[in-house]
């Protein structure tokens, strides 16, 4: 498989860069809009641009994510063609496989949808919580499935000679990701902010989660502190209230209602609110691209600026979380995320 930059890219690119930096600058006068950090993220998605033209960052980004996932057989990305590869062009090789849109239609099956829905939110939430370097451009086009064919077999009577013929089995089925040339990695101290906002929100600390964004926003003029702290724990617990699923475990909660579970859960202690986490029979599900959609509005309202190199990895996860949804309608992101930030504590606790 080859990429190849097309004649007149670069001033292209740049072009399209000089007008979205204006069109920030302008919405960035709008009150309110300021907050959303929208020159910066514009000024972060340039740098990665740049980056982009130039094919040798993506095929050494290529063998990074291949490094990553060395030991990891349901993620495959191409191998780069290094003898090949130039800052025009990119030769790598060529992966027989099926776009992941084609497995979304109603006739694929629910275990096949359902399998490819968690081994994406697996593959993302390794990127983020244990590798720190996240593929950022995961919509469906640079999405592929490999190792779905299933085995067939024709047996044929001859003149009397049986004669069985038996297709080459399948390949293990696993996903394949393009078009690596864009990507995020946090600095270690907003990697800790970033998993500590994560965990808050798993544990429904929605006050915890307002703490953390004005400890390290880069400006704030919130005139109403406890006020946005109210805001945003009301926000975490109604998103996780509409989500919630009874009854996967044998047995239901009876001691408690869903709104008494999580007003103790936000007065237990961290290591033994994971704990619970692991064990309660009562599974929160989130939607974290909604939840991300009315933070990012809450914000606006009482002028707080996010961190603008959290937006890659937020956009990250709101595209893949809405692909594997349409995949499985049950996925939970959370309950996913739940053994990587549990690590991360228990390591912190030491």
């Amino acid at each position: 498989m080859r990429s190849v930059l097309h004649p007149g890219l670069v001033h292209q690119v740049q072009m399209d860069l000089f007008l979205m930096k204006m069109g920030s600058r302008i919405i960035g006068l709008l009150p309110g809009f300021k907050w959303l950090s929208l020159t910066e993220i514009v000024e972060e998605f340039e740098k990665l641009m740049m980056q982009q033209i130039d094919l040798r960052y993506e095929a050494r980004n290529l063998e990074r994510f291949r490094q990553n996932f060395l030991d990891v057989d349901f993620v495959k990305f191409p191998t780069p063609l290094w003898p090949l590869v130039t800052a025009d062009v990119l030769v790598e090789t060529f992966e027989e496989s099926e776009p992941i849109s084609r497995y979304l239609h109603v006739e694929i099956g629910t275990e096949l949808r359902q399998r490819l829905a968690r081994m994406g939110m697996d593959m993302l939430l390794k990127m983020i919580f244990v590798d720190n370097f996240v593929h950022a451009d995961l919509h469906p086009g640079n999405i592929l499935v490999q190792g779905t064919a299933r085995e067939q077999a024709a047996v044929l009577d001859l003149c009397d000679t049986l004669v069985l013929e038996v297709r080459p089995p399948p390949r293990q089925l696993r996903l394949v990701l393009l078009d690596a040339g864009i990507v995020a990695e946090l600095q270690s101290a907003d990697m800790q902010n970033f998993r500590a906002v994560f965990t808050a929100v798993v544990q429904g600390q929605g006050e915890r989660v307002a703490e953390l964004i004005l400890h390290h926003a880069r400006a704030n003029q919130c005139q109403d502190i406890e006020r946005f702290k109210a805001e945003m724990a009301e926000l975490v617990t109604k998103v996780r209230g509409n989500t919630i699923a009874l009854g996967k475990a044998s047995a239901p909660c009876q001691s408690h209602s869903p709104a008494v579970q999580c007003n103790l859960a936000l007065k237990t202690e961290t290591k033994k609110l994971f704990g619970q986490l692991l064990n309660s029979p009562c599974v929160l599900q989130l939607q974290v691209g909604n939840l991300l959609s009315s933070v990012f509005k809450l914000l606006m309202t009482h002028k707080v600026k996010l961190e603008s190199n959290f937006a890659s990895i937020i956009f990250a996860i709101m595209v893949l979380e809405g692909l594997g949804r349409s995949l499985d309608p049950d996925l939970d992101i959370l309950e996913a995320a739940k053994p990587l930030l549990i690590k991360t504590a228990a390591s912190a606790l030491k």
